[in-house]
């Protein structure tokens, strides 16, 4: 009975100390609860729990076109003879991306994230990826920048070789005509300093090719703490002491 006992408890423990560390503090990050479908956000639709200004879209596919204050709009993949192998769909190939204007009506897309503890250590992560609309020409540099809190970051300091020449990204992604730079993640932890922090993204580009700043799976999901990662050893050590202590009994039986 103990040995079962200790089996359940041990169970219990790991269970949830794998709930606490799969939590999710970002509402709606890949983008697919919207309420009136794909298209410009704040104009004819909205994604839920997020706030912009911008000229920010929805998009599942980026060459079917969505709709906008200023009609169709839909961006260079393959399908519509870009330069790139692209698909047009996110990293994961499902949900939705924001496909963020860096020249034209800029505004950043916002979320306020509840629920935090001080202190505390989250994993803030999200696919990025530049890309351009569709019927526009010329090459552009792009940059986005993401913020929580106090910690930002503005990419792309993930990229090489972004001018051909073999050097690092500085001052922005160069695209090239029609072009699209690849889905990257970024992820990083941060402290938090309130209970609540507010999460952004803001694109950058220039000239009015347009350049647009892609965004998918926005995660922010906690990091357990020391004294969770010591109670989890010993919940399955106490998992393995019973398992042996159950064998060894059956042995001299």
């Amino acid at each position: 009975m103990k040995i079962k006992s200790a089996i359940i408890g041990g169970l219990a423990l790991a269970f949830s100390m794998g709930s606490a560390h799969a939590t999710q503090f970002v509402k709606n990050g890949d983008f697919t609860e919207l309420t009136s479908g794909l298209g410009q956000l704040g104009y004819d639709t909205a994604a839920t729990h997020w706030a912009t200004t911008g000229y920010n879209y929805v998009f599942t596919q980026a060459d079917k076109s969505v709709y906008g204050s200023y009609g169709a709009l839909s961006l260079w993949d393959q399908a519509n003879r870009g330069a790139s192998t692209w698909d047009g769909l996110t990293k994961s190939g499902t949900g939705n991306f924001v496909a963020m204007d860096g020249d034209f009506e800029t505004g950043a897309l916002t979320q306020t994230i509840y629920g935090l503890h001080v202190g505390r250590t989250y994993t803030f992560s999200f696919n990025y990826a530049f890309s351009q609309q569709y019927g526009f020409g010329q090459s552009v540099t792009e940059d986005l920048s993401a913020s929580l809190g106090s910690s930002s970051v503005t990419l792309p300091n993930a990229f090489t070789n972004c001018d051909g020449n073999g050097n690092n990204c500085t001052g922005g992604y160069l695209n090239a005509e029609h072009g699209f730079s690849g889905w990257s993640t970024y992820s990083t932890t941060i402290t938090a300093t309130s209970t609540s922090e507010v999460l952004s993204f803001l694109a950058g580009g220039s000239k009015q090719v347009p350049p647009f700043a892609l965004v998918s799976d926005v995660s922010v999901t906690g990091v357990p703490e020391l004294s969770t990662w010591a109670l989890m050893l010993m919940g399955f050590a106490g998992l393995g002491f019973a398992g042996h202590r159950r064998a060894k009994n059956r042995a001299v039986a």
